[in-house]
Order: structure tokens, then C-alpha cells, then sequence
């Protein structure tokens, strides 16, 4: 299979700018797909006289009328999906600060299944987002990034503060309150666990986490076709290739397996060879070209009626996966229901 990987709303380790979304998009198929995306957007470049496709650059009908082409294209190739990441990068300094300090694994104050839980996980984030401000997010970021825990401890105490004990359910409150204290008085624990995690794959970047991402959903298609990963072409970045290719050579040959249940994903190591890893300029591939146009699609809300159906369609072929606080109340609403159900089929 051959994967093509485009991205948008790159800050790198600023997540407080003033585009607050990541999103990184990817064609994903069984075949090469570059030759057909040629095919179909070849008439659209003479009759311009230009090299290759942007899609903000051209108006929505253009862009819509050239979409259908694409997706035919595609459609004409084999079998293919859209894999789309979006991020909400402020939203990121409230996961973090889970990860930092709630790690069972680390801090002994926390049971274990409040971290590996997904239902808990997602409820500590939720309740660190809700106490944590702009500046109080902005001081633990920062702290995180240059491994200064004497911030991080600030920003617990800034945190605690900004807590609701009336609207805090009891429970949450003593998990909370119990992890905040071991990290006051073993700083030193976590001050080398801060350390790990900042340079263990870099994943404090908006682009390198949605690229991590990538890796679960090119190994899920490939499963899904039988079709082992050959190519993973990405546009061309300066500043984060050698990041992104330490990353997938490092981390790219990891499947995570989720156990349906809530309960934390086993891993384990894919039995085939990573695919070649390229970042050629999308002037050079017209399957980069393709995806600039679908991830364009994906993320914009039509100001006309000849978007709105190549929006529709694109939307039959996504894989969507999003980093925010919605998608926290969502996975907590899901997974309170589900035990809801569970409870009622064993009650009389």
C-alpha cells in the first residue's frame, strides 16, 4: 500500500497561535496513486499554465469540479481511504499535564486504572481543562518543554486553585489531590520522567503527534487489503524532517490493538519491513497534489452548493480521528453509556 500525507496548521511547539488546529491528511491505497492523480489534474494545469495545484488558491467550484475528477481517479485505482488528524493545539497542555503527572506507572498516588482507563484518562482531562487557564496552560507548556519542574509544580498549585470542589465529584477530587501531592514531594522523580517523555519521539509537537497517528492507520489498511506498507510520502518540511523521519523509524513499526473495552491498547511490532520514506516537493508528485485538495475539502465549511456535494462524498471515504475537548466529552459520554448498558443487562 502507498500512503500521501499533507498537513496544515503547523506551529510547531507553539500550540497557543492564533490557528488552533492541526490537521494532517493522507491518501491512503493499495496502489500507486500519483500516475492517476496525474491523469486527473494534468487538463486543469496546462489550461492554467502552472505546476502544480493548491487548492486555496482557486475558487470553491473550480476546486470542487477538479475534486470530483480526483476522486474518480482514486475510485478507478483500487481500493483507497482518507485519513484525516485533527488537533486542537491548545487542548494539548491539559493531555500532557495528564500524561506528566497522572502516569500510574510514576506517580504511585494514582490507581491505575485512572490513568490506563480510558473513561478515567479522558475525565482527568477534562477536569485539568476546565481548572486550568490561558496562563496558567501557557506556564506548565513552557515548563514542560525546558524540563523546569519548580513551574510545574506552580502550575498544580494554579490548578488545584482553579478547581470547582462543589462541581467536582469527590472521587476525581482525591485522585487529583492525592497525585498533585506526590508530585510536590518527589520533584525529582518527575523531573526525570518530564525529561523521558520530552525527548522519548517528541511527541510535543502538533505534527509529530498526528504523524504517530498516521502510523496506527496505515497499519490498520494494510491489515484491511492485505497490503503491506511500500511508500510514505509526506510534503516536503525543512525545519521537522529529520523529526519526522527519526520518528517513523523509531516508532513506525508499532500497531497499537484496542481491546474494545475501554481498558488501555496492547502493541505490538509489525512482522513486515516500514515503507520507504520520501519527502519530495508536491510540484514533483501529484499524489501530494491530491491530498492538498482533499485535506482542503475536508476541513472547510462550503460557501457554495458545488462544495457541499464533494465535501459529502469525501466525507463517505474518511477515517477521522481529533484531539480536542469535545472529542474528551464524547469518548466519556460513549463510555458512560456503554456501562450503562452493561448494568442494565445484569440487573433483574
Amino acid at each position: 500500500m502507498f500512503a500521501f500525507a499533507d498537513e496544515t496548521g503547523n506551529s510547531g511547539r507553539n500550540i497557543f497561535d492564533e490557528n488552533e488546529y492541526f490537521r494532517l491528511g493522507a491518501i491512503l491505497a493499495t496502489s500507486d496513486i500519483a500516475p492517476h492523480a496525474q491523469a486527473a489534474l494534468s487538463p486543469f494545469l496546462k489550461e492554467r499554465s502552472i505546476e502544480r495545484f493548491h487548492a486555496h488558491e482557486w475558487p470553491e467550484d473550480a476546486v470542487a469540479k477538479l475534486g470530483h475528477s480526483v476522486l474518480d481517479a482514486l475510485e478507478a485505482s483500487g481500493a483507497w481511504s482518507f485519513s484525516l488528524t485533527e488537533i486542537h493545539k491548545p487542548y494539548m497542555a491539559p493531555t500532557k499535564f495528564v500524561d506528566v503527572i497522572f502516569d500510574a506507572g510514576e506517580n504511585k498516588a494514582v490507581p491505575g486504572n485512572w490513568y490506563w482507563d480510558e473513561l478515567n484518562r479522558h475525565v482527568l482531562c477534562l477536569t485539568v481543562d476546565s481548572a486550568m487557564s490561558r496562563d496558567t496552560a501557557k506556564l506548565f507548556w513552557n515548563a514542560f518543554l525546558g524540563d523546569d519542574f519548580t513551574s510545574i509544580a506552580t502550575s498544580l498549585d494554579l490548578i488545584e486553585a482553579g478547581m470547582d470542589k462543589r462541581m467536582t465529584p469527590s472521587a476525581v477530587y482525591k485522585v487529583v489531590a492525592g497525585a498533585f501531592d506526590y508530585a510536590r514531594q518527589k520533584p525529582t522523580v518527575f523531573t526525570l520522567a518530564n525529561t523521558v517523555k520530552r525527548k522519548g519521539y517528541q511527541a510535543n509537537t502538533p505534527n509529530v503527534v498526528a504523524f504517530t497517528h498516521l502510523f496506527q492507520a496505515i497499519h490498520d489498511f494494510a491489515s484491511e487489503h492485505s497490503s503491506p506498507p511500500e511508500r510514505l510520502v509526506h510534503d516536503k518540511q525543512d525545519e521537522f524532517r529529520t523529526t519526522l523521519a527519526e520518528t517513523y523509524e523509531q516508532f513506525g513499526n508499532i500497531i497499537w490493538h484496542d481491546p474494545m473495552d475501554g481498558s488501555f491498547p496492547d502493541a505490538s511490532l509489525a512482522k513486515y519491513q516500514l515503507a520507504q520514506f520520501e519527502m519530495p516537493s508536491s510540484k514533483d508528485n501529484a499524489g501530494l497534489q491530491a491530498t492538498d485538495l482533499l485535506l482542503w475539502v475536508a476541513q472547510r465549511s462550503p460557501r457554495s452548493e458545488a462544495l457541499a456535494p464533494l465535501k459529502a462524498r469525501l466525507k463517505t471515504r474518511t477515517d477521522d480521528f481529533k484531539l480536542s475537548r469535545r472529542m474528551s466529552e464524547l469518548i466519556v459520554h460513549v463510555n458512560l453509556l456503554r456501562h450503562e448498558r452493561q448494568r442494565g443487562v445484569g440487573s433483574p
